[in-house]
């Protein structure tokens, strides 16, 4: 029994050496937006960009959002805004911004159809109505500074990527986004190695965000877009692993300067929020969702847990304090990294074990309300899925 268990003590510590060294290479690996909004260096051509923004109930964030994209320092340039049939003030507020700016489109969004989530039909008929060569899917609740359209077409062209997404900073106003925000970054930056991911261009290490997703146009059409994944509530893993399938190319950079998401409102919201994508991220499988919790709980919960109780209950019996200690030190290192570059509150770290286990909460929340068909998206519900073992 004391071998079996120092088997595993030794296996938290591997696990825990290799979270580490991915955080390291990846802070030399992952570019940032910003290097290319300090890059003086001019484009060679400026692509006709359409900005395509759907909205749906986001009275509370969707004129910040707006007028963050009309004082961008690019052109030529179209942003489209497509009410989703919105029940409160929305579309007024887009309305009376586009009979301002000449560079927003107001679009009113038809019935929902058998079948579809709500934001990918939204972002569908987004498409339909676009004329521009790079398509900027943006969401309403995310706010860009000056340049940052402008440096993503830069990033876009020394890349030569056909899509291009960015790693934004997540604001949080509540304890659950405080403890749950650093665990997603995390969960990106330490278990993903970035040069590696976009070197074999496997969609099982993609990692795209919809708050920003730019890409060619011509290649949004070859993966099917929206359309193809019409039912499927993930809509940026689910692209980004399309462009992979399809042999096309992709490039992650870090945005945390300049792309900002506004938080939810309040705990209950942000934990629905975080579990809507739990599940459909791991691909409906039990299976991988098991296995992940298991490995996320003995990360972060076994070693300082035992730790502690051992101080406590057997302090003469120090056989594997050790090892213990040497996880516990490597995982709060990588949460260290995490909250440093992606500007999450650095007091947060001594609290990931509390993270870990509501992040594990999440994914099994996410487990069955997909699996009855009670999961639901801005007051719509989300047909159920297709559970795999």
């Amino acid at each position: 029994m004391i071998e079996l268990t120092g088997i595993v003590y030794i296996a938290i510590l591997v696990l825990s050496f290799i979270s580490f060294i991915i955080a390291i290479f990846n802070l030399r690996f992952l570019s940032s937006l910003n290097t290319f909004v300090t890059n003086s260096e001019p484009l060679t051509a400026k692509p006709f960009v359409s900005i395509l923004v759907p909205a749906r109930n986001e009275e509370g964030n969707i004129l910040k959002c707006l007028k963050s994209l009309v004082d961008q320092n690019y052109g030529p340039l179209e942003i489209l805004v497509l009410d989703d049939r919105s029940t409160d003030e929305t579309a007024r507020i887009i309305k009376e911004l586009a009979c301002s700016s000449s560079k927003i489109r107001f679009l009113e969004g038809t019935p929902l159809p058998q079948g579809w989530v709500g934001k990918n039909w939204a972002c569908h008929q987004l498409f339909k109505q676009a004329s521009g060569k790079l398509l900027l899917f943006v969401d309403a609740d995310t706010i860009l500074s000056q340049e940052s359209v402008l440096a993503a077409v830069k990033a876009y062209e020394k890349k030569s990527v056909d899509l291009l997404t960015i790693l934004p900073q997540r604001t949080a106003s509540c304890l659950t986004e405080r403890l749950m925000f650093p665990l997603m970054d995390w969960a990106l930056f330490c278990w993903i190695p970035m040069k590696l991911a976009h070197r074999i261009q496997t969609p099982h290490l993609s990692a795209t965000f919809g708050q920003f997703m730019l890409f060619n146009a011509h290649a949004y059409r070859k993966i099917g877009g929206h359309k193809k994944i019409f039912d499927n509530p993930l809509d940026d893993f689910s692209l980004g692993r399309l462009i992979m399938k399809q042999g096309l190319t992709w490039a992650l950079i870090s945005g945390s300067n300049d792309i900002r998401v506004l938080p939810y409102k309040g705990n209950v919201a942000a934990f629905k929020a975080v579990s809507r994508s739990v599940f459909p991220a791991l691909y409906y499988r039990i299976s991988t969702l098991l296995m992940l919790s298991f490995v996320i709980l003995l990360l972060g919960v076994v070693p300082p847990l035992t730790l502690a109780i051992s101080a406590i209950v057997y302090p003469e019996n120090n056989d594997f304090s050790l090892i213990l200690a040497a996880s516990t030190a490597l995982v709060a290192a990588t949460w260290f990294i995490v909250c440093r570059k992606f500007k999450h509150r650095v007091l947060m770290v001594p609290f990931y074990p509390i993270s870990m286990s509501l992040m594990v909460l999440a994914a099994f929340h996410s487990l069955f309300t997909h699996g009855l068909g009670t999961t639901t998206w801005k007051d719509r519900k989300i047909s159920r899925a297709k559970i795999r073992l």
